[in-house]
């Protein structure tokens, strides 16, 4: 299994971009979805065209994106799913050309019908909400490609004890873009989740600013508020939604009721990436969402899901946080850039260089490493016999 390598670091620069053109596919491609049904389960298989190679590139291949009509979901190349009750369900699958310079496959959607109930769905897939996302995750197919569409899935859950009556807030569109990032063409709900269309984000009677809410509280000495959105203060709910409603554009919001103890339900958007994006590509942009487990009680989560603009389906690549800088005050800005990289080959790696080109206008004297996934040490002065993370400095590189 491939296992992804981010790196996040800054730089003092300026900088100036040149915005990438995208080359029209004037082939149009196909997928078809294949199933066989033996009961209430039902295998499904992709039958897709054959890859069109970049040269230069690692081996190309495809990745996939299955909903299976019932509010479950899948990232699997050949899925095997079982039905609940009986009916008709309409499976979609969305496929991704990685490596690959053409437009992903087309498919149409397929009804698979059900004649049999089962009440043994102990074999479908586990994605193990609670365990490993604390009963709340974003999830998306592939990065977003100008006049693409990308799959959102958001996954909310239930931990506590007892049922629960809740709320789902999906925030998208950031204001710093003047263009919009993102076109909404399709919500499928499957758990009876209503939209509220007239509801107030804020209520200036019950919320206070962030200001008075730090001098009141005195946690500024001790907290980035940079991190207050996504990690902390999961208590003022007011708050986080004034500051998502100052940074979003757009917004929707829905009640959920009757979640039962331990129960994983799934919500599915389909957000094409507007063409006006072409010019950020490279940029890092992100949807955010806030669930409320309870009505009515401030305790909340907020997850902000972040993607790359891109041209092509390419895991190995780098984005920058922030494309435009006033050439005016250009003189020490910071930019913070992610790269990210994967091993395409057969084994393992014993020995990973990354070599990034670095422009003269650059102080590399300020290069600072933020995050990292997975974790990997600093290498110190001297020798170890475990990984670690080194850093060589040339003139116009940075390895």
């Amino acid at each position: 299994m491939l296992k992804q390598i981010i790196f996040i670091f800054t730089l003092g620069f300026s900088q100036l971009f040149l915005a990438q053109t995208i080359e029209k596919d004037t082939l149009t491609r196909s997928a078809t979805i294949v199933y066989s049904v033996n009961g209430n389960k039902v295998s499904f298989n992709p039958e897709t065209p054959k890859l069109n190679q970049i040269a230069g590139a690692p081996k190309a291949f495809y990745t996939y994106y299955w909903e299976f009509g019932d509010g479950n979901y899948s990232f699997k190349k050949q899925p095997i799913h079982t039905y609940k009750n009986k009916g008709k369900y309409k499976a979609s699958l969305s496929v991704t050309n990685n490596y690959d310079d053409g437009k992903p496959p087309a498919t149409r959607p397929k009804e698979v019908v059900i004649n049999s109930e089962s009440f043994d769905i102990s074999e479908n897939e586990n994605h193990y909400l609670f365990t490993a996302h604390n009963g709340f995750r974003l999830q998306i197919n592939r990065d977003p490609v100008p006049e693409e569409e990308i799959q959102l899935v958001l996954s909310y859950g239930n931990a506590k004890e007892y049922a629960t009556n809740g709320k789902v807030y999906l925030f998208y569109n950031e204001k710093k873009y003047k263009a919009k990032n993102f076109e909404l063409v399709d919500v499928r709900l499957y758990h009876n989740e209503r939209e509220i269309s007239s509801e107030i984000i804020a209520d200036n009677n019950n919320k206070i600013s962030k200001d008075e809410f730090l001098r009141t509280t005195g946690v500024s000495s001790f907290i980035d508020e940079k991190l207050i959105v996504s990690d902390t203060l999961k208590q003022n709910l007011p708050l986080t939604l004034e500051e998502a409603k100052a940074y979003y554009q757009d917004f929707k919001i829905y009640e959920v009721d009757n979640v039962e103890k331990n129960e994983e339900r799934n919500m599915f958007f389909s957000f094409k990436t507007t063409p006006e994006m072409l010019k950020d590509t490279s940029a890092v942009i992100s949807i955010r969402s806030i669930y409320v487990p309870e009505r009515g009680n401030d305790s909340h989560k907020v997850l902000t899901k972040e993607m790359e603009i891109v041209t092509s389906h390419d895991p190995n690549k780098m984005a920058v946080y922030d494309t435009r800088l006033n050439y005016r005050l250009v003189r020490f800005k910071r930019l913070k850039y992610k790269v990210r990289f994967q091993n395409n080959g057969e084994g393992p790696a014993r020995l990973i260089k990354l070599n990034v080109d670095v422009p003269e206008m650059l102080d590399k004297s300020t290069l600072k490493v933020l995050d990292m996934y997975p974790k990997c040490p600093i290498c110190p002065d001297e020798e170890v016999n475990y990984s670690c993370l080194d850093t060589i400095m040339s003139k116009d590189q940075i390895s």
